[in-house]
């Protein structure tokens, strides 16, 4: 196999776990939470969990997709610490400075995100930049936005997400203004 089909197969695969991230950010939606999910593999591409945003379906405000990824992985993520394999986490936006820190210290050596999150709790990039665990930061990989049609559907769920009037930011704030 030449470098140009390692390189789209590898595209095929990221797409494939990158939809699967994004139908569970649809679930977290439909649940009345942030849209946001999450996928881990191993190096053989197979999944280890799934996790979707639950903060305000579960009233946890550490239940974010990646953290909950990786709690669903369990002693898989233990495991394949100590025996140095090699996990990806596909997420359907850029993780916060919360679940930066999980995936650090979880040793995902991977991070793909559909969408950047210039406007939110988007954090990722932020450490990274800042030299912070530079040595961690340096064993990572990552792939930010690599296919436009995802990126979009993502911010459609977002936007979907800011317009319901139901979702309970907005009643917080209805409830305030009466």
């Amino acid at each position: 196999m030449n470098r140009q089909e390692q390189t789209t197969l590898k595209s095929d695969i990221d797409r494939h776990f990158l939809k699967l991230a994004l139908q569970e950010a649809e679930k977290a939606l439909s649940e009345n939470t942030y849209p946001v999910g999450a996928v881990i593999v191993d190096e053989r591409n197979n999944i280890i969990s799934k996790g979707r945003n639950r903060v305000h379906a579960q009233q946890d405000l550490t239940a974010h997709a990646e953290i909950g990824a990786i709690r669903n992985a369990g002693p898989l993520i233990l495991e394949g610490k100590t025996q140095r394999k090699h996990f990806t986490i596909y997420t359907s936006l850029e993780p916060c400075p919360m679940c930066t820190g999980g995936l650090l210290f979880a040793n995902i050596k991977r991070v793909v995100w559909i969408n950047n999150d210039d406007e939110g709790f988007g954090g990722y990039r932020k450490l990274r930049d800042a030299n912070i665990f530079d040595k961690r930061f340096h064993e990572v990989e990552v792939m930010e936005e690599p296919f436009h049609d995802l990126k979009v559907k993502q911010m459609a769920l977002l936007d979907e997400w800011e317009l319901n009037p139901n979702n309970i930011k907005n009643l917080r704030k209805s409830a305030n203004v009466q």
